[in-house]
This record gives structure tokens, C-alpha cells and sequence, in this order.
């Protein structure tokens, strides 16, 4: 049964895309069949830091119905990719029924992979939410400003009040030390949970280094060199909270189901 994970965020420059590259790429790495989908319709750039150009992407699907097993792109044995495309007025646009194509159109892959991940666009626009709504689990990515409080705030609210979604995974991105994640993190979720009722979990940090600038300059995502340890066991303990993260169970369609 494939797990659906949504990494999501409040505003953009908080590391999201970057995030869901890293934690993908070391999922497959532990051997866990892998989708990355990016889902941040029009605005996409996970392609980008994979160091890829895929020749078809989601416009093919949804507006000439390429089948989804032809958008497929293999990273490597263990990691597959469907890119979002970039700055494709059409998938900027969509309509209900065109996200719940893109949804529905998934379950012909639910026996092939172990997790998907899905990259959504960064604040509470409709397709994001949908998308967020569509999965199982759903992880936010906070970084220590007060304008990326407001706006994660925003989004979880929105999710909670729309989609009745209630469970939230928290990773604290550019970190000067655990110590100061984990503060962020208590303030984050207290403040949330004081006036929503939702549940956050801290899901670990990744901290702030010139050596994860120099992987997106290089598009060479920063797991894939063994010589980052320090990063490499951010995004092992990052895979082995997310089965201590809560699934929502909202209705609604979902991805991979029958």
C-alpha cells in the first residue's frame, strides 16, 4: 500500500522543493520504492535541483492525454519522477475536475511504490489544498521568521477549515541548532493549537549551510554526496519520524484509492 506524504508550505524561500528532493531521494536510498510528484502546477522546479529535463510533464497529461505511465521519469531504480512543468499558464488554471483527473489518475499505480511524495505549491491556493487533501499525511515546512509562522498558520487553517484536515507533520528548515528548531517548533504549536484544533508533530531539522546552497547552484541534491553526514542523518531521522506522523482521516478523494 503506497503511503501519500504532501510537503507543503506557508510562503515561498522556505526550502520546500528542496526539502521533498532530499527526503525522496533518501527514501529510495533505504530501498522504499519512491514517486516524487510536483505538484506546484506551472511553478515548478524540483527537476531543477534532480539535475533532469523531463520531456513530458503533468500539461501532457491533463491537456493531451498522455497516459500517466508515459510522464514517468526514472531517477533511479528505487526513485521515479513526474515533473509539474514550469510556468505552464494551462496548469496554473486548473479547475475541480481537472485536479480530481490528476488525482484519480494515480490509482493505476497504487501497487508500484512504497511512498509518494508530493511537492505543492506553497501557500492555501485551491490546488494545493486539494492536493494536500488527497494524502495521507502532510508535512509543513516551517523556517524560524515570523512571516513563515503567519503564513503556515494560514495555510493549516485553511486545510483545517476546508478540508477538515487536523494532522500536521512540522520540519524545521535552515536551523542554527536543534536546540533552536525545537524552540521554534514549541512556539509554532503553541500558538497554533491555541486557537485551531489540530495535532503537530516535530519531525526534525535541517540545518542552515553554505554546503545546501551549493547543491541547488550544482543541482546535485545534498544526499547524494557521501560526504555530507550531517545532512544525510538529518533525512534518515526525517524518514523514521514520518511513521510516527498521523494520518488525516478526512473524506474526500483520494490518491491511489480504488
Amino acid at each position: 500500500m503506497t503511503e501519500c506524504i504532501a510537503i507543503s508550505s506557508g510562503k515561498g524561500g522556505v526550502g520546500k522543493t528542496t526539502i521533498a528532493v532530499n527526503l525522496a531521494l533518501s527514501l529510495a536510498e533505504q530501498g522504499k520504492k519512491t514517486l516524487l510528484l510536483d505538484a506546484d502546477l506551472g511553478m515548478a522546479n524540483s527537476h531543477i535541483l534532480l539535475g533532469v529535463n523531463p520531456e513530458k510533464n503533468l500539461d501532457d497529461f491533463v491537456n493531451r492525454e498522455t497516459d500517466i505511465n508515459k510522464i514517468l521519469l526514472k531517477i533511479n531504480s528505487k526513485l521515479d519522477f513526474i515533473s509539474g512543468g514550469s510556468a505552464i499558464h494551462n496548469l496554473l488554471n486548473l479547475e475541480n475536475t481537472e485536479r480530481y483527473k490528476i488525482i484519480k489518475s494515480f490509482s493505476s499505480l497504487k501497487n508500484n511504490y512504497d511512498y509518494m511524495l508530493i511537492d505543492v505549491g506553497a501557500g492555501a491556493e485551491a490546488s494545493s489544498l486539494s492536493f494536500m487533501a488527497a494524502s495521507e499525511k502532510i508535512i509543513v515546512i516551517l523556517v524560524g521568521e515570523p512571516t513563515s509562522f503567519i503564513d503556515a498558520y494560514s495555510l493549516i487553517k485553511s486545510a483545517n477549515l476546508d478540508h477538515k484536515l487536523d494532522n500536521f507533520g512540522i520540519f524545521v528548515n535552515m536551523a542554527n541548532s536543534e536546540f533552536q528548531a525545537k524552540t521554534n517548533y514549541k512556539k509554532f504549536q503553541n500558538i497554533t493549537t491555541k486557537f485551531l484544533d489540530v495535532k503537530l508533530s516535530f519531525l526534525g531539522c535541517l540545518f542552515n549551510s553554505q554546503k545546501i546552497k551549493n547543491s541547488i547552484t550544482s543541482r546535485k541534491p545534498i544526499v547524494m554526496d557521501k560526504l555530507n553526514r550531517e545532512e544525510i542523518n538529518s533525512f534518515l531521522n526525517f524518514s523514521r519520524n514520518l511513521k510516527n506522523l498521523k494520518q488525516n482521516n478526512n473524506k474526500g478523494i483520494k490518491f491511489f484509492a480504488d
